[in-house]
């Protein structure tokens, strides 16, 4: 079973297990921990001076100087970097990231503009000393300093044109949702009644966000998720259909190979 972690699992540094961390990338100490692994936190890395490839949820992207990368939690991560890597690091608990900031996610990474470079290593440095005085103002400060840094970097995607435009919150929630209730058989009409629109409404949502149906991104998702548990789990083809929602597996197999090419069981041999 792939191991999923929480920043006090993973962070020695983090002595006072704050919902958050933030250092520098090269003082970070963290546990031995199992390769790739999730982590259950939001978590920004900002590397200055390094190379080496970043692997999300089976893309790979690379390392390289002034790229931040932004991951989620549950998806799965692994990274190879070089030696004397430096950088920037840090991680958020699920609760603190609101619906205002939580669209920066969707974004992998940024690769900063020059002019964007001085502004933001004032603002991690900033909080990294108000992380270390840990007095009775520090929480409040460095939440406040995260949600500052975190617009300023949505500030950066939307002028580099990473994000074309702020998704509605609509839009999210749904997003947010299917990944919730991957493992039940839901229809669209049932996230609809959940989201307290119309069915019609979620579609044209739907494909002005993203530009696909609904249904293409509940099966999207569903196809990611097995991907990670095939993959990274002793499930059966059978077990990993029904984790997910479907109840006849050779449906599952089918959609899974028109998908990816791959049969399940391929998948999981590779």
């Amino acid at each position: 079973m792939l191991k999923e972690y929480s920043i006090s699992e993973i962070i020695i540094s983090n002595s006072q297990k704050e919902p958050y961390y933030i250092g520098t990338f090269e003082d970070t100490e963290a546990k031995d921990v199992d390769w790739p692994h999730r982590h259950n936190f939001f978590s920004i890395v900002w590397f200055t001076d390094s190379t080496g490839i970043n692997v999300i949820d089976f893309d790979e992207y690379k390392i390289k100087p002034d790229r931040i990368f932004l991951m989620q939690p549950k998806q799965v991560h692994n990274w190879s970097y070089s030696k004397g890597s430096k950088g920037f690091t840090l991680v958020i608990a699920n609760h603190l990231i609101n619906k205002e900031i939580i669209d920066l996610f969707n974004i992998v990474f940024i690769d900063l503009p020059l002019e964007a470079k001085s502004h933001l290593k004032i603002l991690f440095n900033n909080l990294i000393k108000e992380f270390n005085k840990n007095d009775k103002l520090s929480e409040t400060i460095v939440i406040s300093g995260i949600y500052y840094l975190i617009n300023q970097l949505k500030r950066f995607a939307l002028e580099l044109k990473f994000n074309e435009k702020v998704k509605p919150e609509t839009a999210l929630k749904f997003s947010k949702l299917v990944l919730e209730t991957l493992s039940q058989n839901l229809s669209i009409n049932d996230y609809a009644n959940r989201l307290n629109i119309t069915t019609e409404r979620l579609v044209e949502i739907c494909q002005k966000s993203y530009g696909q149906s609904p249904k293409a991104i509940i099966l999207a998702k569903k196809i990611t998720e097995a991907k990670r548990l095939l993959y990274f789990t002793n499930k059966s083809v059978s077990e990993v259909a029904y984790q997910l929602g479907f109840t006849d597996s050779s449906y599952f197999s089918r959609l899974f190979k028109q998908k990816t090419k791959l049969s399940p069981s391929d998948f999981k041999s590779t």
